[in-house]
């Protein structure tokens, strides 16, 4: 496939006689994560398509190269193990992930008396730690195997966009010093927070609120299972194997978390990720610092990477921002950091290169067919840009809760249903990339975001009300009979759209009687007299939920629009996961709920 044919004949200035003979279909401009996965699915998609990678790195790049993303969840495993058809490879050479893991501490507590939240074996679908140096020196191979043209060392100097069906130019410095120039039909910005083509166009959206990161690696294993005595049978016995080394760990806190994540090459990355306006960065930006914080704040931790050499040390403040725009009907597009950067809580950054690169490549196949329509390159651009903006409102917007383990816990798992149900399968289906798929789906989901703005405002309610008066020991959250049904319902590709459809109106259903369970939680910790209310009703507006009760009558609460339904099946689900405490934080009775 030629979308940019090379020319024959003279060129009609002589002077742009050899930059005329570096032509390509696409220009990629940066050989990170995002960059070599999309020349390696461009390449698979289009074996004939002539692509050019100008990379800074020189190659091969260290082991273990330190960056931020060495985790994926579904989304990310589906894009590696299938699109880009390395399923056997991610298996032999980086390490299976068991999930998302939290522990809810304090630093007068031992960490196997912190509630815990986690997976107890792997999933169906597999994810992935990711050893970064390890797999883009792999891609770097595979590419040229492939034949890309990489040229490493290299800087960009400029990008310049044309206009209509003229090619763009991308210039660059080579290894060597040389000045070269290239046309390009399509260019793709994805050299990371440089976010050149964002600057270079004022594209930049900041996001609200200051969130800041600090991490390192330590050499060898740091294991949290390490940080518990054997003694503690029980502790070790929920997860079989000595396993939680494999999840992403995370230690939560009032504004922030703490990662421990494994790496391929046998070492560990150890990373603090808080909120500015609820821990200062200036206790934790030079590694002396960030240690004395987790000596109080994860003293488990600290006590484990004393133990180990720590390799190096990174500072990201302010990390999170967007874009107005990410991929042009003009045949351009920014991917990965190039983009835009959320929040590694939910470890999306490898989500967002799935949808964009694929987004991109398709685009591209549409192009050298003649089937180039500039509304799906606008409707695409909206789709990867909702989905990065809606990560981010929903994470920072959660790290007042962090440190609340009952509500975070309830959070986290609605957050993964609506995963499940409605992100993962864009990407095991392409229904964002079919037309069609994508009418059908909206037309059964049209009152989803409004529902989850809602739940959303009640936890943000929760947290300021909260008597705190549940407690868990361990939530194995792949156990909860409705996750478990949309994990395996949803997680499936190949499906018609009559299929999705039908997927999506099940789906509705579902979120609505689980966003009325977590109502009727929420009343019971927070005001549960008040339960006897809404026991009377026989159904209630999930649309409507929230924790002023002067407001229900208004908003809606007992004017129901969805035919009635049992809710008593999934809030028992939810409430088996917790038991009450013998006495609340002001040191009254709790009352226990008669479900």
């Amino acid at each position: 496939m030629a979308l940019f044919p090379r020319p024959t004949g003279d060129p009609a200035d002589p002077a742009d006689a050899v930059d005329m003979c570096d032509t390509y279909d696409i220009a990629v401009c940066g050989g990170g994560l995002a960059g070599a996965t999309l020349a390696r699915q461009v390449k698979l998609r289009h074996p004939g398509a002539t692509v050019l990678v100008v990379d800074s790195q020189a190659y091969p790049v260290p082991v273990a190269a330190f960056k931020v993303g060495e985790s994926t969840v579904d989304i990310a495993g589906f894009y590696f193990a299938e699109l880009l058809g390395l399923r056997d490879y991610m298996a032999q050479r980086h390490l299976p992930k068991l999930g998302l893991r939290y522990f809810f501490g304090a630093p007068d507590r031992a960490l196997w008396e912190a509630p815990e939240v986690g997976l107890s074996r792997f999933s169906r679908c597999p994810t992935y730690q990711i050893d970064r140096g390890v797999l883009e020196n792999d891609l770097y191979e595979m590419n040229v195997a492939a034949g890309v043209e990489i040229a490493t060392g290299a800087r960009v100097l400029d990008i310049e966009l044309a206009p209509g069906a003229e090619p763009h130019r991308v210039a660059f410095r080579d290894c060597d010093g040389n000045e070269r120039t290239v046309r390009c039909r399509w260019v793709v910005d994805a050299m990371g927070r440089l976010r050149f083509l964002q600057r270079k166009l004022g594209l930049q959206r900041e996001t609200d609120g200051m969130f800041n990161a600090a991490w390192f690696r330590v050499r060898g294993r740091l294991d949290i299972e390490d940080f518990v005595p054997d003694t503690q049978v029980e502790w070790h016995a929920r997860v079989p194997g000595r396993v939680r080394y494999f999840s992403t760990n995370h230690l939560m806190g009032p504004g922030y978390w703490v990662w421990l994540i494994p790496l391929g090459s046998g070492n560990t990355s150890v990373g603090i990720v808080s909120s500015g306006a609820l821990q200062a960065i200036g206790e934790m930006d030079t590694l002396e610092r960030a240690i004395d914080w987790l000596a109080r704040h994860e003293p488990a931790v600290a006590a484990g990477v004393a133990r180990h050499e720590i390799m190096d040390f990174v500072v990201a403040r302010d990390f999170s921002y967007t874009s107005s725009l990410a991929i042009s009907a003009d045949r351009w597009a920014c991917v990965g950091e190039a983009a835009a950067f959320a929040d590694p809580f939910y470890s999306p950054g490898s989500n967002m290169i799935a949808f964009e690169n694929t987004a991109v490549v398709t685009l591209l196949g549409e192009d050298a067919a003649g089937a180039f329509d500039e509304t799906r390159a606008a409707e695409l651009n909206s789709f990867v840009l909702a989905q990065n903006d809606w990560v981010e409102y929903n994470i920072h917007s959660s790290y007042s809760y962090f440190g609340e383990p009952l509500i975070m816990t309830v959070s986290f798992i609605w957050d993964t249903l609506l995963a499940w149900t409605t992100a993962t399968p864009q990407i095991y289906n392409g229904i964002y990339l079919d037309a069609a798929k994508s009418a059908a789906v909206r037309a059964e989901t049209t009152n989803l975001y409004p529902l989850a703005l809602r739940v959303k405002r009640l936890f943000k309610q929760w947290e300021g009300r909260a008597r705190r008066g549940r407690r868990f020991v361990f939530v194995d959250y792949a156990s909860i009979p409705f996750l478990q049904e949309a994990y395996e319902r949803n997680l499936v590709a190949g499906k018609t759209i009559d299929e999705l459809v039908a997927d999506h109106r099940i789906t509705m259903a579902v979120v609505e009687e689980v966003a009325l369970a977590i109502f009727l939680i929420a009343v019971d910790d927070t005001m549960p007299a008040r339960r006897r209310t809404l026991d009377a009703a026989p159904w209630l507006n999930a649309w409507a939920i929230g924790l002023d009760p002067e407001l229900w009558a208004h908003d809606g609460l007992f004017a129901p629009t969805t035919p009635p339904r049992d809710v008593s099946g999934v809030l028992g689900q939810l409430e088996r996961l917790f038991e009450p405490d013998a006495v609340d934080a002001v040191g009254a009775a709790t009352i226990d709920l008669d479900l």
